[in-house]
């Protein structure tokens, strides 16, 4: 039996500014529990909404993972680094959180899952799990997250998770994750160095 299993329901996601003040991120988890972005965290998932182009907000010393899940995408320019077009659903993108993309959107407002952690302390690895009616197993991981953008069911170590549109299930210490659903989700799997 897993150590802990978190159900996320998507109304409950918090409200938070970003960092730099150009929109709202909705907070899904953060580690330690309550900290703020400001602070030095372990970890974060959140998904932000996105409805011009302007800058990432850095984040020195994180690694970070994106995920479109909504909208037509964007284009983050990362100067001298050149630049990476994401438009396609559950397109993942990493980088380093120092780089602090410019965006420029597609075509109207986006959103995207952003994974962040303090690479001093911790990685991260986003796995996307396609559509199966069979169910696919996720590579476990010391704490796994998934989000689940159209719902579906996590049977984790046994115990059987319905999860709704836009929740986030979260695990720790599973020894065996299934995921179910018609619709793709994102597992992420968090490592303390």
């Amino acid at each position: 039996m897993a150590g802990r299993i978190r159900h996320v329901a998507a109304s409950r996601y918090k409200t938070v500014p970003w960092r730099n003040g150009g929109g709202m991120t909705a907070e899904i988890a953060i580690e330690p529990e309550g900290a703020a972005v400001d602070s030095k965290f372990l970890w974060r998932i959140s998904l932000a909404r996105i409805d011009r182009g302007g800058p990432f907000s850095p984040f020195d010393g994180y690694d970070r993972t994106i995920a479109l899940v909504s909208g037509a995408g964007m284009v983050l320019n990362f100067r001298e680094r050149g630049s990476a077009r994401i438009d396609k659903p559950l397109q993942l993108l990493a980088f380093s959180g120092e780089w602090a993309p410019g965006c420029a959107l597609v075509e109207g407002p986006t959103e995207d899952l952003n994974v962040m952690t303090d690479r001093a302390r911790v990685r991260h690895q986003v796995q996307l799990i396609e559509p199966s009616t069979a169910g696919r197993t996720a590579k476990v991981a010391p704490t796994l997250a998934i989000f689940a953008p159209a719902g579906g069911r996590a049977t984790i170590d046994g115990e059987t998770v319905q999860i709704g549109e836009r929740d986030t299930v979260i695990a720790d210490g599973a020894a065996q994750v299934t995921f179910a659903s018609g619709g793709a989700a994102l597992a992420i799997g968090l490592f303390t160095i």
